[in-house]
């Protein structure tokens, strides 16, 4: 019996030992698994979403245009695209240069330089200057391929004893001529009666 005791004692103790065994080659494994996983497994792909490089900003900004019937602007500040193509501009100030050799300014609250077409438009409180005369509206777009500046907007005209609205404005720089395009409605202030075929004091 105890031969018999003894044979199953050492049986047990050799189950225990590969049960111990098979438990260390086990763990062992998992470590060499997630080791693996860890060194070989490709990162995760890069969330972060595609943002744009920021465009450039310059304060005070200036440009002008060579040629016939130039024009320097000036701007508070002008954001730049990264082509420089679009130019977005805050405060801008034109000076334009006349075909007769008066000069017309024009600023507003916002405007865009196309560079490539040199097109300016304009948005906001527009005011555009021209001898004793003051034209407002609303927005207007510069062409330079023909110098010349129209609106679509309601436009209001203030010059000595004259106020003047309509709507739509254009106008020329080659030959210096601003036009209000219809619903034109004026009114004359401090005019003095004249007598048959005389002119206006204007």
């Amino acid at each position: 019996m105890k031969h018999k005791e003894l044979e199953r004692w050492h049986r047990l103790r050799n189950i225990r030992r590969g049960a111990q065994l098979l438990i260390l080659v086990a763990i062992g494994l998992s470590i060499s698994v997630y080791a693996v996983s860890i060194f070989v497994t490709p990162p995760a792909p890069d969330e972060t979403p595609n943002i744009q490089p920021p465009v450039s900003r310059i304060d005070n900004f200036t440009c002008s245009t060579p040629g016939v019937n130039p024009w320097e602007l000036e701007a508070s500040s002008a954001v730049i695209s990264d082509s420089f193509d679009k130019i977005e501009l805050t405060n801008p100030r034109v000076v334009y240069h006349g075909g007769k050799g008066g000069t017309i300014y024009l600023s507003a609250t916002s405007g865009q330089l196309d560079r490539k077409s040199n097109n300016v438009s304009a948005h906001g409180n527009v005011i555009i200057r021209y001898k004793d005369m003051k034209f407002e509206t609303g927005e207007i777009k510069y062409s330079q391929a023909n110098h010349q500046a129209e609106s679509s907007s309601l436009v209001s005209v203030e010059g000595g004893d004259l106020r003047l609205t309509g709507k739509g404005l254009k106008v020329s720089i080659d030959s210096e001529e601003i036009t209000i395009e219809r619903d034109v409605q004026a009114k004359l202030f401090n005019v003095r009666l004249v007598g048959p075929k005389s002119r206006l004091p204007m």
